[in-house]
């Protein structure tokens, strides 16, 4: 099986201590199965701590893999009423919400197709045509409900996946934690999701690339200035697995089971939500280009898609609203 570091979006900063009370903090470390990038300009580490503990907790909470988690208990309960915490009930009820937004393109009760073709394990396989239609069959999130008032859960017997907002969502909290810290400058990268506070100390925004799905995590087909925003990226360099020649990437179109097939190599979701921009990077993928560009206009999302034919189609306005520059002469713009 091959693995890959799931960093979709890679920080572009050169960035230098300055003499001021805040100072530059940096911080790497592994979470959500994906490595976490943290750069923050503090008088301390103290806010880095702080966020490491958030991730930790979220993890906790809502991983799928870990059987004490809340999605862990929901998926055992066989349709049984569960507690659990405010955190999971806010992005299970986001989540439910955007599915019926996008009309199921995502769908976080895929949690048994998932499973089936095993990524993010060393159990990768490739399901038959009858398999996943008996799998789809316990798919439908319009079972699950949630309970606010009481912090309480019902799958339906459906079996839950909330890793297409988990790090959204973690990013929203981080966020938040800088605010409260009373931080101003700061860019932190969950792998496919950043969220860039403020400008750098010069003054100048973040510079943040959109990678060359066929090449390495640090090779960029172009870049982009963010300030205050959230951008997620979903991409079939992502997580995958290679069989008979034929690579499986890990973005699950809910109708058929199989991974999305549809020409896109991946979808750019800039936001001023990270859930937002994580569920959607996803949905916009399943959809497609035409779809997936009315929908993000009339949703108010700047999105860029970059396709097998390496072509560049954007939402309008992007180029101009990030400063969006083409690095990798391979590809070309597109008219949406």
């Amino acid at each position: 099986m091959k693995r890959f570091i799931p960093v979709l979006l890679v920080i572009l900063s050169s960035i230098l201590l300055f003499s001021c009370a805040a100072q530059l903090q940096t911080n790497e470390s592994f979470a959500m199965d994906t490595v976490i990038r943290q750069t923050v300009y503090a008088s301390d580490a103290d806010v880095i701590i702080q966020n490491n503990d958030i991730l930790r907790e979220i993890e906790n909470e809502m991983s799928k893999t870990i059987n004490t988690s809340d999605v862990g208990k929901l998926n055992a309960s066989q349709g049984q009423t569960v507690q659990i915490s405010s955190d999971t009930v806010q992005v299970l009820m986001a989540s439910l919400a955007e599915a019926e937004k996008t009309d199921g393109a995502f769908n976080p009760a895929l949690g048994d197709v998932i499973t089936a073709w095993g990524f993010g394990t060393d159990s990768v396989r490739v399901p038959d045509d009858q398999e996943l239609t008996a799998l789809l069959a316990a798919t439908d999130y319009r079972k699950v409900t949630v309970e606010p008032a009481d912090n309480t859960a019902n799958t339906g017997g459906m079996q839950i996946d909330l890793g297409g907002a988990v790090k959204g969502y973690a990013l929203d909290r981080i966020a938040e934690n800088l605010q409260q810290n009373n931080i101003e400058s700061a860019v932190i990268s969950l792998g496919g999701s950043i969220y860039a506070k403020g400008t750098k100390p010069d003054g100048s925004s973040y510079k943040i690339g959109i990678r060359d799905p066929y090449s390495g995590e640090n090779d960029y087909m172009g870049t982009i200035l963010l300030e205050g925003k959230f951008v997620s990226t979903s991409g079939i360099y992502e997580r995958g697995f290679e069989k008979d020649g034929v690579w499986y990437h890990h973005i699950i179109d809910p109708k058929t089971g199989y991974p999305a097939d549809n020409g896109i190599e991946s979808v750019t979701v800039v936001a001023d939500s990270g859930i937002l921009s994580d569920i959607y990077s996803t949905a916009l993928f399943v959809m497609g280009v035409e779809t997936g560009i009315e929908f993000a206009q009339q949703n108010g999302l700047d999105v860029l898609y970059l396709t097998k034919n390496k072509e560049i189609v954007t939402t309008d306005g992007f180029r101009e609203k990030y400063d969006f520059k083409v690095k990798n002469t391979n590809y070309r713009e597109q008219a949406a």
